[in-house]
């Protein structure tokens, strides 16, 4: 009980007792009855003489005492209950608080909510049906509801909760140029980078089709290249405004007009980009550039191509969050357009008509295994390049594939060339316990028939059974755990004597399994860091180890 509560009890106790006091009086009591003894007496004297019971006195004062008891009970009865009267209160009164917070909470991000988004209205000089239109403001609209309607008496009383709440909501009414406004002007890290590119990426491509789409109309007037003085009001209120969100005007192939931001080498350049992390950008030119591929052939030159594709490159290796959307959509067109580049396209094939490689192709491969355009294809251009000018052929070449450009990639980032870390990949340590868990595999299928014994391995336990089968020589069992024809340079393998050398594997469960070997440390320097074992299904649906990468 705290000093307040203590005071209010004390002072309900006064009052009560007051009130009994002025209707209890212990002295008129007492005299009541000494008047109805004297009474009583008396009439006892006047009638058949009784000795008088020695119990007639003590039995008032009892009665009298027992009354004077029960309204003390009665009192005390009332002040105990008091309290809990206004404690209940209390608990209405602090609810009340409660829901009149989370109305003027509510009230004050609804009202900071329709301000910027009438502001973002008048930004992007639009009419408020088209701006509720846009999905970026309907997301918004959404999100608003979320925290204002469903979620907020979950956590309205956590300060923090509510801030977080309000910077999340206000957050998602954001235009590429309010987006690019929040750089700062100190240098960013990759992943304060990343947010302000999440920001930017809300709203661009809508909003450059939006304006792009209000172009048809005056594709016309356009098409004569009049000084833009002379275009109409209208016109030139849609291009203000577009040009306002870094969009240029530009037209394509066919002749049509549209725009395409590009803020940071485009005509609207932003000097706060350069505080952004370098490696940030190869999601900026992807969505600068979108897909760099029409069809099976190139949008825009093989030159221009693989420039893009080296600014995009330095994302893939930074970026650890593999597992993200964002990565993947990045990453596929990446590979899906290395792939094109290098088996040819009808505009820029690889060989001519006489089965033998075009020069401008084989020009093409010497810059990119000079590392021209980047480091992920070096090696396997040097490959291919070298196979051509042996006999015009190139297995290479004629069994790459998008997978093997995802295995490269990942042999190349750095978080799995010093350690194998990847959200991708599921790890297991080589240690004691699993080098004897390993041994026990093997024993059992030296007991079993060795193809359908294999056939129920998972990759992780096929590969350390390969492993195995390496550091003891058993030829045989290496041999079914391979594709048929398979070619593997052992050359770093065969020193392999025991697993100790070995200190982790990561397994990736994706289309195509691809277990990641990673030699310990101190071994490194005589085997190599690590080692990438991709597997393939044979005619049988089963796995099987289609290749090694050292």
């Amino acid at each position: 009980m705290d000093d307040k509560q203590f005071e209010k009890r004390m002072e309900l106790l006064k009052k009560s007792y007051d009130r009994i006091e002025s209707q209890l009086d212990p002295e008129a009591i007492f005299a009541q009855i000494e008047a109805e003894n004297t009474m009583q007496q008396a009439e006892e004297s006047n009638t058949t003489q009784k000795p008088p019971s020695k119990w007639q006195k003590p039995a008032v004062w009892i009665a009298s005492i027992a009354s004077v008891l029960l309204v003390g009970v009665l009192v005390s009865s009332y002040v105990i209950n008091q309290p809990e009267s206004t404690s209940s209160e209390e608990d209405v009164s602090q609810e009340e608080l409660q829901k009149a917070g989370n109305q003027k909470w509510v009230e004050n991000i609804t009202k900071k909510y329709n301000s910027k988004k009438e502001q973002i209205r008048r930004e992007l000089k639009v009419s408020a049906e088209e701006l509720n239109s846009f999905e970026f403001i309907k997301n918004a609209d959404t999100m608003l509801d979320y925290y204002t309607k469903n979620n907020l008496s979950l956590q309205s009383s956590d300060d923090q909760y509510l801030k977080y709440a309000e910077e999340n909501v206000l957050n998602e009414l954001m235009t590429p140029r309010r987006a690019l406004e929040t750089i700062g002007r100190r240098q960013l890290t990759f992943d304060e980078s990343f947010e302000v590119y999440r920001l930017y990426e809300k709203s661009v491509l809508e909003l450059e089709n939006f304006y792009s789409s209000l172009l048809v109309q005056y594709e016309p007037l356009l098409m004569k290249k009049v000084d833009i003085n002379q275009y109409p009001s209208d016109l030139k209120v849609i291009i203000e405004a577009a040009n306002n969100q870094f969009m240029e005007l530009k037209v394509d192939d066919k002749g049509s007009y549209y725009f395409k931001a590009n803020p940071i080498n485009g005509e609207f350049a932003q000097d706060s980009m350069k505080q952004l992390h370098p490696d940030i950008f190869g999601y900026f030119e992807y969505l600068q550039k979108e897909h760099l591929l029409l069809a099976d052939d190139l949008r825009y030159t093989r030159e221009e191509t693989a420039k893009s594709l080296k600014i995009m490159e330095r994302s893939l290796l930074a970026d650890v969050n593999a597992g993200s959307s964002t990565y993947k959509v990045l990453r596929q067109s990446f590979e899906n357009t290395w792939l094109v580049l290098l088996k040819g396209t009808k505009r820029y094939p690889a060989f001519a008509k006489d089965d033998k490689p075009h020069e401008d192709y084989v020009d093409f491969l010497q810059k990119v295994a000079n590392g021209k355009y980047g480091e992920v294809m070096k090696k396997t251009a040097a490959t291919i390049l070298n196979e051509l000018q042996q006999d015009n052929r190139s297995d290479t070449l004629t069994q790459l594939s998008t997978y093997d450009i995802w295995t490269i990639i990942l042999q190349t980032r750095e978080e799995t060339a010093g350690l194998i870390n990847d959200s991708d990949f599921n790890i297991v340590y080589v240690d004691e316990s699993e080098i004897e868990q390993i041994k026990r595999i093997y024993e059992q299928c030296k007991k079993s028939d060795t193809e359908t014994f294999i056939n129920q391995l998972r990759p992780l336990n096929m590969v350390s059974l390969y492993l195995y089968a390496v550091t003891i020589g058993d030829e045989n069992l290496q041999k079914a755990i391979l594709m048929p024809d398979t070619k593997i340079d052992t050359s770093m393998l065969d020193k392999v004597k025991n697993l100790d050398i070995f200190s982790q594997l990561g397994e990736y469960d994706g289309i195509y399994p691809m277990i990641a070997v990673r030699v310990s440390g101190e071994y490194q320097n005589i085997y190599g860091r690590q080692y990438l074992i991709k597997l393939s299904k044979n005619n049988d649906g089963h796995y099987r180890i289609a290749g090694v990468i050292d």
